[in-house]
């Protein structure tokens, strides 16, 4: 699955630092890497106002429009 999101930097800062509490974050780049909480892995990656966020693994009771529901939750 995979997500894409129009923001900004500090909206991406925020919403690691976030899921830092809930889960763990791994920043390979500057603007790339991957996370792990509450059952969801994915990987990201933000240039030029876009996130991108492909989604890996997820509990099998969680839909597609949940998990893109609860990510988007942290850009508002």
């Amino acid at each position: 699955m995979k997500i894409q999101i129009n923001t900004n930097a500090d909206k991406v800062n925020e919403a690691l630092t976030k899921i830092r509490e809930v889960g763990s974050v791994s920043i390979d780049g500057d603007n790339t890497g991957s996370f792990s909480a509450k059952g969801v892995k994915g990987r990201f990656l933000y240039d030029d106002g876009t996130l991108v966020i492909v989604i890996d693994d997820k509990p099998w009771l969680a839909s597609d429009s949940m998990i893109e529901s609860e990510i988007k939750k942290f850009f508002k």
